[in-house]
C-alpha cells in the first residue's frame, strides 16, 4: 500500500483507539472529570460586628472628624439586602465649647468591598433622633420631643429603607398614631383570643406580684420558679392571668374605643368619651391618655414610659359618659349596673404594655 499523509494519519487514528480500548480509564477518565462536582467555593466569612462598626466609624471622621465628642450611638445589621451588615451612627452635635449635645444626628454607612461608603445626609430629620433598631432591612427611628431632657418622650417613629440608592424614609408616624394602631392591633388579638398576639404585650418573666394570679395554677407555678413567670408558663396557665371575663371585657373595651379620637383635656392629657344603647340601657366607655404619666418618675423604674393609657366602660339606665370631675365619675359608676374592668396600658419602646389590676398602683 502507498502511504500517504492522509493514510498515515489513519493509521496513527487507528492505533490510538486500540490503546484506548485496551485502557478503558483512558476512555473513562474525561467522562468522570466531567461527572465529578465543582468544588464548592469557600464560605464568605462572616464579619465582626465590632470590626464592621470601627471600619465606619473612621468613614465618618472624615466627615465628622469628632463625632464621639458629645456621644453617640450604633448600630449594626444589613440594610441593602446583601447579606452584610451595615452601620447607623447616631451622634451629638453643639457648639465647640458644649458639654452635652443640643443636636443629634445620624449617618448610615454600608459596607462595600472596597471599604465603608459614607451615605449623604438627605430626607433625614436632621434635629434630633434616637436609634431604635435594624430589622428586616429596614432602620426604625424616634424623634424625641426635646433633644437635651433627661427622659425625651417620642414624639415621631420613623422609617427608612434602601431604595436602590439610599436610605429613604417610607414611614413617618406620630406618637398618637402609634397609640391608635397599637390599641387596633390588641383589639383585634383580643377579639380573636390570640394568646401569643395578647402575650407579646407584656415584658417577661413577670414578677409574680405585679399580676392577680395568686391562688390559680399560674401563681403556684410561679411560686416554685422564684416568684416569675416566664412565657412558656403564661401560654400553659393563659387562663390564669385571662379569666374569660376580663377576656370578654378588654375585648369589649378596644373594640369600641379603637375608632374614638381623643382630644386634649384640662389635666394635660386626652380624653374622649363614647356611648351607645343597648335596649333600655346606655353603655358608655373612656379613652384617656396621660403623656406624662407618674410611674415613669417612680423610683425603681428602669425604663422610659412614654405614655400611660387607661379604658374603662360599664353600662347601666340613663348614665352618663363624659365625666370629668371626681363626683361625676363616682356618679357614674353609681348609676352603672356594671362597671367592666379597666384596662390600663404602657407606651414602652413605641409597644404597649399590659399592665394587669393589681400592678396598676
Amino acid at each position: 500500500m502507498r502511504y500517504t499523509r492522509l493514510s498515515a494519519a489513519l493509521l496513527i487514528g487507528l492505533a490510538l483507539a486500540a490503546c484506548k480500548a485496551a485502557d478503558p480509564s483512558a476512555a473513562e477518565a474525561p467522562a468522570a472529570q466531567a461527572a465529578a462536582p465543582a468544588a464548592a467555593a469557600p464560605a464568605k466569612p462572616v464579619a465582626d460586628p465590632k470590626q464592621t462598626a470601627e471600619a465606619a466609624f473612621a468613614a465618618l471622621r472624615k466627615r465628622v472628624p469628632d463625632f464621639e465628642r458629645l456621644g453617640y450611638e450604633h448600630l449594626v445589621g444589613d440594610l441593602d439586602g446583601d447579606g452584610i451588615d451595615d452601620v447607623v451612627v447616631a451622634y451629638g452635635e453643639g457648639t465647640p465649647d458644649a458639654q452635652m449635645a443640643t443636636l443629634k444626628k445620624w449617618a448610615a454607612i454600608l459596607s462595600r468591598a472596597d471599604g465603608p461608603l459614607l451615605l449623604p445626609a438627605a430626607d433625614t430629620a436632621d434635629d434630633c433622633v434616637y436609634l431604635d433598631r435594624i430589622e428586616q432591612g429596614k432602620l426604625y427611628l424616634q424623634v424625641p420631643d426635646i433633644c437635651t431632657a433627661a427622659r425625651p418622650k417620642t414624639r415621631e417613629y420613623l422609617t427608612y429603607a434602601w431604595n436602590g440608592k439610599t436610605l429613604a424614609k417610607v414611614a413617618g408616624e406620630s406618637a398618637d398614631a402609634r397609640v391608635r394602631q397599637r390599641l387596633g392591633a390588641l383589639a383585634d388579638a383580643f377579639a380573636r383570643k390570640d394568646k401569643q398576639a395578647i402575650l407579646r404585650a407584656f415584658k417577661f418573666p413577670i414578677p409574680l406580684g405585679t399580676v392577680p394570679v395568686q391562688g390559680t395554677p399560674l401563681g403556684d407555678e410561679a411560686e416554685r420558679n422564684n416568684d416569675r413567670i416566664d412565657q412558656a408558663m403564661a401560654e400553659r396557665h393563659f387562663d390564669s392571668l385571662f379569666p374569660a371575663q376580663r377576656l370578654a371585657d378588654y375585648a369589649l373595651l378596644l373594640g369600641q374605643v379603637r375608632a374614638l379620637e381623643p382630644k386634649p383635656d384640662q389635666e394635660g392629657g386626652e380624653t374622649v368619651y363614647g356611648q351607645r344603647q343597648q335596649g333600655a340601657e346606655t353603655e358608655w366607655f373612656e379613652l384617656r391618655i396621660d403623656w406624662d404619666p407618674d410611674e415613669d418618675r417612680d423610683e425603681g423604674n428602669e425604663e422610659l414610659i412614654q405614655a400611660r393609657i387607661e379604658v374603662s366602660g360599664g353600662i347601666g339606665k340613663d348614665v352618663k359618659a363624659e365625666a370629668k370631675t371626681l363626683g361625676e365619675v363616682l356618679k357614674r359608676e353609681e348609676d352603672s349596673r356594671r362597671v367592666y374592668e379597666e384596662m390600663r396600658l404602657f407606651l414602652i419602646d413605641g409597644e404597649l404594655r399590659i399592665q394587669l389590676p393589681n400592678g396598676a398602683g
